[in-house]
């Protein structure tokens, strides 16, 4: 048998430290996955309800369309071979963008072919967010913080203006131009990943890096870091999760539908980036457990506001705006304490990230449910105290556990295992 090494086109990067890139460019690059999000829960149910679609299909649609959110870990590894993460955050925005703009113009065409390209056009979404994350990694570890406020900031604020845009401009222009227009809108913020800084990925064996990336990931499993950490990200601190039912509520507290507009839109949109900002100066201050754990109790403050003010627009209006604010520091915080958890990896970071940021995304999912069951038996008071009491009690327990574990977590920070080459 000949010793010759055989290469393949799986590259890795290399391991001479790069100077950091600066925190807010970070804000740009996850644009197109706000955009995305804004495609697939605003524009497209608006314009597939102006043609005459039913709801009920428009719901399929949509709960096929939002999958990738929850699965996109499964594909998350291409962004750890191949091509630098850079280009990674360019090529799945230009694929999500098309496939969204080919969603688009084919509105009145075949419904499986729509769903397709709206789970597809998620699907690139959720591997740019992995290219992201990655990168967040690899930032020093004083800066992760305002890092993870930016690239948040960025993720809420794109979404909350991009929907409002959009559906201005469904109803003020053609389909085509509409199309045109997201593609744009998703490819442009990420040309600015041409400005980051990263190591020129080297050719290395198949065998090597695959042995990399499983010893990344086995000792990911193993470490008591990353079980401390699923305890925080599976509570339901952080989950913001009035968010997806507050315009469902308006009602309840008589406010007008312009009140609704305003402050679940832009207003909500910009405050939790200002809440991000915060968030994310916070976490580079202190402990990322503790501020975790206080995100809970904040939170707490605005939903028990909701819960025992009278149902009028202001308790509305101003309890919801500063759960916003909430919602954006815990959002930071979150992303912050989970690039602790991951650590500096060689050569699975994008998997280890979006692996543990699914189980985030499963706690919105679930206090989503319990928050509506809030409702069902106690009307809007009801849902806010359901909401109100999780995100303190735990908020507590987690600051209890912050307290207790924040010793062992001092000395083991950001010590993630570099697997040797081989």
């Amino acid at each position: 048998m000949s010793g010759t090494v055989v290469h393949s086109a799986i590259l890795t990067p290399q391991t001479e430290p790069s100077k950091h890139n600066p925190p807010w460019l970070f804000g740009i690059l996850v644009l197109p996955y706000g955009f995305t999000t804004s495609v697939t829960a605003l524009l497209m149910p608006y314009l597939l309800r102006k043609v005459g679609m039913p709801v009920d299909q428009i719901a399929k649609i949509s709960a096929v369309a939002i999958l990738p959110a929850i699965w996109a870990f499964l594909w998350s590894p291409l962004a750890d071979t191949g091509l630098r993460r850079r280009s990674w955050i360019i090529v799945s925005s230009v694929a999500s963008g098309a496939t969204a703009a080919a969603a688009i113009f084919g509105i009145h065409g075949s419904v499986g072919l729509l769903t397709v390209l709206l789970f597809l056009s998620n699907a690139f979404s959720g591997l740019l967010s992995s290219a992201c994350g990655a990168l967040l990694t690899a930032m020093p570890e004083s800066m992760r913080g305002r890092a993870s406020g930016w690239y948040q900031a960025g993720n809420v604020s794109g979404g909350a203006i991009a929907g409002g845009l959009v559906i201005w401009l469904a109803d003020h222009a053609a389909v085509p131009t509409v199309a045109f227009a997201i593609l744009a809108a998703m490819v442009l913020p990420s040309l600015a990943a041409f400005a980051i800084d990263e190591a020129r990925p080297v050719i290395r064996a198949i065998g090597p890096q695959l042995a990399g990336m499983f010893h990344d990931l086995r000792d990911l499993l193993r470490s008591r870091r990353t079980w401390l950490g699923l305890l925080f990200f599976l509570s339901p601190v952080g989950t913001a999760a009035v968010t997806n039912l507050i315009s469902g509520v308006a009602r309840d507290y008589h406010a007008s539908g312009n009140e609704v507009a305003l402050v679940t839109g832009v207003a909500g949109g910009l405050l939790s980036a200002l809440g991000c900002y915060i968030g994310g100066v916070v976490a580079d201050k202190m402990s990322r457990m503790v501020a975790y754990a206080l995100a809970g109790g904040l939170t707490a403050v605005f939903a028990l506001w909701l819960a025992l003010g009278p149902a009028t627009p202001l308790t509305y209006g101003a309890g919801y705006a500063g759960y916003s604010l909430a919602a954006g520091f815990a959002y930071a915080v979150y992303t912050a304490f989970l690039l602790d958890v991951v650590g500096k990896r060689q050569h699975a970071a994008a998997f280890a990230y979006s692996a543990l940021n699914a189980s985030g995304n499963a706690s919105i999912a679930y206090m989503t449910w319990l928050d509506g069951v809030g409702y069902k038996h106690w009307g809007a008071r009801g849902l806010m105290g359901t909401d109100a009491l999780a995100n303190g009690a735990f908020g507590i327990i987690l600051l209890l556990v912050a307290t207790f574990a924040g010793h062992h977590w001092h000395h083991q920070r950001n010590e993630a295992a570099l697997p040797a080459d081989s």
